[in-house]
């Protein structure tokens, strides 16, 4: 074969494999873009049908259409399921609030009845049910107005506590922390509680101190309150209530004890919770928010409540707040 033949025999088998190897090139990256597609196409039908899970990727040998496409739909995913734990928390608030309010709703209404009789009547009043506690059938208009300005004033509260107590989960209420005394604080409570420990025959003791703590002076006076509130209405007549302040390394400690009828250990974790109200006391006055607010604030500070109690020996919370 002359040297010709074979020059061109060469050409032809070099045209021939290039022409296969592009072949091979062309149905690689067909491929691979189909392949593409189909894991484009299986995270969105995923995540139509809400099944997309964020799984990793290995981004050296992914598109970084893919990749981009993945990460949409991962936060996409994240901002729906944020959504539908907002939605849950408002339908749970929204229930809460309803059970609460039917209440002293029911009651206002069944006293303004009353009143309504009374008008058309001119007559005293009947009391539907057993007999009143003052010796006759009759009740006085003077007791049922006293009756609606009591259930109006549980009312006012109760919408007050709900409202602070949603206004801080959501985030509306900003903490303004700085390192300040904690003697204000002590005496703003001292001063509210005076003579309701009074009425009820109570030593209430606040113990004067100079040290200081990174805190909310006005939110932190509503969680110390809301504490002593409960010690002074549970802590039976003549006992005592008393707040003192220690210092320890990283945190200031507000203590706030009463010689009252104490908690068992398994309801310590439950009285935090919002609406919570132990059996023995379900008649007594009060909402069962106090000390789920208490605790939301001090989280909302840095801090934190521990509780030390036993049944018959007294309760002790501890409010611990950040040193600087």
């Amino acid at each position: 074969m002359s040297r010709e033949s074979l020059m061109i025999l060469s050409i032809i088998v070099i045209t021939a494999i290039l022409l296969t190897a592009g072949l091979c090139l062309i149905l690689y990256f067909k491929r691979r873009e189909k392949r593409l597609l189909e894991r484009i196409q299986s995270m969105l039908d995923q995540a139509i049908a809400g099944s997309f899970e964020d799984t990793r990727l290995d981004e050296s040998g992914i598109s970084a259409v893919e990749s981009a496409m993945h990460r949409f739909l991962s936060d996409s995913c994240m901002s729906y399921e944020k959504l539908a734990l907002d939605k849950e928390h408002i339908q749970t608030l929204i229930s809460d609030i309803s059970h609460q309010i039917v209440t002293p709703l029911s009651n206002i209404m069944l006293y303004t009845q009353l009143l309504e009789e009374w008008d058309t009547s001119g007559q005293g009043l009947q009391t539907p049910g057993p007999p009143v506690n003052t010796g006759e059938n009759d009740i006085e208009k003077g007791e049922v107005l006293e009756a609606i300005r009591m259930q109006a004033e549980k009312l006012e509260f109760l919408v007050e506590a709900l409202v602070k107590v949603s206004r801080m989960e959501a985030g509306l209420i900003r903490i303004q922390a700085q390192e300040q005394p904690l003697q204000p604080v002590l005496a703003a409570v001292k001063q509210q509680f005076i003579r309701k420990a009074k009425s009820k025959q109570l030593c209430f003791t606040t113990e004067p101190t100079q040290e200081r703590a990174v805190f909310d002076r006005k939110w932190t006076i509503e969680a110390v309150a809301n504490i002593v509130d409960n010690a002074i209405k549970y802590t039976p007549r003549g006992g005592t209530v008393s707040i003192r302040v220690q210092p320890y390394s990283f945190f200031t400690c507000i203590s706030v004890s009463d010689n009252g009828p104490g908690i068992p250990e398994e309801e310590h974790a439950e009285i935090f919770t919002r609406f919570y109200r132990r059996v023995e006391h379900a008649e007594a006055p009060g909402l069962g928010i106090g000390l789920y607010l208490a605790r939301e604030v001090m989280k909302a500070q840095g801090g934190y409540i521990k509780l030390t109690s036993r049944p018959s020996e007294g309760s002790t919370f501890s409010l611990f707040l950040k040193r600087n």
